[in-house]
């Protein structure tokens, strides 16, 4: 069926009656130079406004809170499409808007003018037939965002709706309709800007920045939507930090820079960081016999992190914890954000330190910053070791497990595990890891006063 603007069809007339159906967005040409294009779909109440910023499903925020809204693979030549399962929207949402924006495209003067057509359409999934369509007439549009359809809830059932409503200003006049807030964003000189509240619009950013990186990288954007999985368990999918990962160089962890497990470290803390900050980069700092400020690592060159790092620095007779300790917490005190938004710190080493009372102070310090350190030990566990070679060879991270439970401390700042070897655990397994005791320290840091909000 062909719909006009304005015109509907209800999804309960349709011959299968179906409960699980997808729209389908699409527009021509697809990719236009230097227009960006996304689409979102909102979950309204029935005065039109979200019940939270959650009620926005796009590529990074890929299913609603309850599952009834997902982002789906799209079908021929469609641009973004949305599986919904009817039975399973909250009896709170009257209704679900499909949306198209041009990101910026009020500053960058573009338009849906641009575009030669598109179009929205309304699929029974179970049959992959297309019930409904509606081609937008694009004349002569002067408007940067637009709602091109919405699936509305009357009495006992659901109905399709070509809509076709445009919004001068793009993103911001958008989210003012369904009722997110905004602020202007005070540019003198400049045309009023509008914008998503915080959490929005950093959901925003991380999906365009994954969105480039696909094309480049898809097993490192993989890995970032696994974070976001375990992210999400800990209500952390929109939380902001800072990542820091802290290497031991000393001359004992060369067979696992060689093996490759250090690489599939540095990977799986980048996701990470992907996530948590958003300039998409971790901080990483080496430690042996001296401490080391290496730089910054992001998608750009983490594939070469180590041989660049083995051509600057060499593997080191020591192990001193204490000393790059010191120098992480002058690094993130130099930082304005410092105590506003924390630094997830994690820690990685094979042995025990030569400066056992530096290092316990420099934690029992950092307990009143925004600093909170993850330790993980590499190597066998002595408990668990057979024969008496296996266990002279084992690890012993006694000291390590102290840092953890040491006492004196404004808060618990630290947490530790110990894995054979960092590339074994599975990324799922190796996120909860990461994020055991994490919430508990933000919470604690906020309540303290340690963290700013």
């Amino acid at each position: 069926m062909i719909l006009e603007r304005g015109g509907n069809v209800s999804i309960g007339q349709a011959a299968s009656r179906p409960s699980r159906v997808c729209v389908s967005l699409g527009w021509s040409p697809s990719q236009v130079p230097g227009m960006e294009i996304d689409a979102s779909a909102f979950l309204l109440k029935a005065d039109g406004k979200v019940r939270g910023d959650s009620d926005i499903v796009f590529y990074n925020n890929a299913r609603s809170e309850e599952g009834a809204v997902e982002v789906e693979t799209p079908a021929r030549g469609d641009a973004q499409a949305f599986r919904l399962d009817l039975g399973a929207i909250p009896s709170t949402v009257e209704r679900i808007a499909f949306c198209v924006t041009i990101h910026e495209g009020q500053a960058r003067d573009q338009s849906f003018g641009r575009l030669q057509s598109a179009w929205a359409s309304l699929i029974d999934v179970s049959g992959a037939t297309e019930i409904a369509r509606f081609e937008l007439p694009l004349a002569g549009a002067t408007e940067s965002a637009m709602i091109f359809c919405e699936v509305y809830r009357r009495m006992d059932e659901w109905k399709f709706r070509a809509v076709g409503q445009g919004f001068e200003g793009g993103l911001g006049p958008l989210a003012t309709h369904f009722g997110l807030s905004v602020e202007d964003d005070g540019a003198a000189g400049a045309a009023t800007a509008s914008r998503l509240s915080e959490q929005s619009q950093r959901r925003i950013s991380l999906e365009k920045r994954l969105i480039d990186l696909e094309k480049k990288d898809p097993q490192l954007v993989s890995l970032v939507k696994k974070v976001g999985v375990s992210l999400a368990k800990k209500g952390l999918e929109d939380h902001q930090a800072k990542v820091a990962l802290c290497l031991d160089i000393s001359a004992s962890m060369s067979g696992l820079y060689r093996s490759g497990a250090i690489d599939t470290l540095v990977r799986r803390v980048l996701a990470l960081g992907l996530r948590f900050d958003d300039d998409g980069r971790i901080d990483v700092f080496l430690f042996g016999e001296h401490a080391h400020d290496f730089g910054s690592v992001g998608a750009d060159n983490y594939t070469t992190f180590v041989p660049d790092m083995q051509r600057r620095y060499r593997l080191e007779g020591g192990t001193c914890y204490g000393k790059v300790m010191q120098m992480i917490r002058g690094h993130y005190r130099a930082d304005s954000s410092f105590g506003r938004v924390p630094v997830y710190v994690m820690f990685v080493t094979d042995g025990d330190t030569q400066d056992r009372p530096i290092a316990e102070e420099q934690i029992r310090e950092a307990s009143r910053e925004g600093l909170f350190w993850q330790f993980m030990a590499i190597g066998p566990r002595k408990d668990k070791a057979k024969g008496f070679f296996s266990r002279l060879l084992a690890s012993d991270f006694t000291f390590l497990a102290h840092l953890d439970n040491l006492q004196g401390r404004h808060i618990d700042n630290a947490n530790f595990f110990q894995v054979e070897n960092p590339a074994e655990p599975s990324d799922e397994e190796m996120y909860e890891l990461l994020m055991g005791e994490y919430p508990h320290w933000l919470k604690a840091a906020r309540d303290k006063g340690v963290l700013a909000g």
